[in-house]
């Protein structure tokens, strides 16, 4: 059975690390500001959408 991490900052990043990726700068700083409670997961995704110019659109449309 696989151990549980520390934390989700703390899987994230083992994942990420296995599989070759490195998040950028903005996103890790999102991602600790989301562990701690500073800002939702709502919050982050608009920022990140927002610094690469994109919007949001429904999958319904």
């Amino acid at each position: 059975m696989p151990q549980t991490p520390e934390s989700p900052l703390a899987y994230a990043l083992s994942t990420q690390v296995i599989e070759q990726l490195f998040p950028s700068q903005e996103a890790m700083r999102l991602c600790e500001q989301m562990s701690c409670g500073a800002i939702s997961v709502q919050e982050a995704v608009t920022s990140l959408l927002a610094a690469h110019g994109l919007g949001r659109e429904s999958a319904h449309d």
